[in-house]
């Protein structure tokens, strides 16, 4: 294993809730994590594997998994007040050939290291503590790997598109977003005007001001014009395929955040449809 401290790391202290099991940090999370990991290893599982070389197709030797803002790789959930392993623990199991992590605060990313350094896989894992636009401008990527990114940020402010860019000039990748819906744009609709400035939350998120457009909208309609936005810049970027999302919902049934899949190839597409079929794509249920 190896762990790459970089100089945009956090040392904050870990302040939030530790395990009762191994006394290292854990996130907090509400029960709607399971929606989200399901689709992630089920997607993780048919990509792995699916793109393997074998005697009867060449396949892809290199198959990376890349996890933005991965955590300390166990999660509290607060209804139940259960451990879980986070998405980091479910996917080392799978048949990737190599493993990238990236968190900022150094307590969450030592706390991965501790829980994977026993793995099967651990020789296969890299940890990168800091910011994730610096840790993709280092990262090298194997020439024909094919890879994986899951980018599961706590706002839309953690992921300027320029991110996306780099990733797309890095590797071919299919990825898989989470987009803010509740807490990331319609909770904080107040706050974007028409002098709103380059440093606003949607600008860096879509990379343009082209969303100025959309303002004086209801919130339901700002966020579909927004998310169709967003696909548009995807696909300009190479990302054409980023159909069937799933809306993961809080408790009570109100949206919290899209998964958006977005990938430049047919099969990716067709890779996701089948991680999705047992969840509901659609955008209704009060958005």
């Amino acid at each position: 294993m190896k762990f790459i401290p970089l100089q945009s790391a956090d040392a904050t202290p870990w302040t939030d809730a530790v395990s009762s099991k191994d006394g290292l940090p854990v996130r907090e999370s509400g029960s709607w994590i399971y929606e989200k990991h399901r689709n992630l290893v089920y997607f993780s599982t048919i990509f792995a594997t699916s793109m393997k070389p074998t005697a009867y197709k060449p396949g892809w030797p290199h198959r990376i998994y890349l996890e933005l803002f991965s955590g300390p790789g166990k999660c509290l959930v607060r209804e139940t007040g259960q451990e879980e392993d986070g998405s980091p623990l479910k996917v080392i199991d799978h048949e990737f050939t190599r493993f990238i992590f990236i968190d900022m605060n150094t307590a969450a990313a030592r706390a991965l290291e501790q829980r994977l350094a026993s793995h099967p896989n651990a020789d296969k894992v890299e940890i990168w503590n800091g910011d994730c636009a610096e840790a993709i401008q280092r990262l090298t990527i194997e020439r024909g790997a094919l890879t994986f990114a899951f980018i599961d940020p706590t706002g839309i402010s953690q992921v300027p598109f320029h991110l996306i860019q780099t990733l797309r000039r890095k590797t071919r990748c299919d990825l898989l977003i989470n987009f803010q819906h509740a807490m990331g744009i319609k909770r904080n609709m107040h706050q974007y005007t028409p002098d709103s400035d380059s440093d606003c939350a949607l600008t860096q998120f879509l990379g343009n001001e082209s969303w100025k457009a959309l303002l004086g909208r209801a919130p339901k309609e700002f966020f579909l014009e927004y998310l169709a936005l967003y696909r548009a810049r995807l696909a300009e970027t190479g990302f054409v395929h980023s159909n069937n999302q799933v809306m993961i919902n809080m408790n009570n049934r109100t949206p919290l955040y899209l998964l958006l899949f977005a990938s430049g190839h047919p099969r990716g597409q067709e890779f996701w449809d089948k991680a999705v079929s047992g969840s509901d794509p659609q955008l209704g249920l009060g958005i």
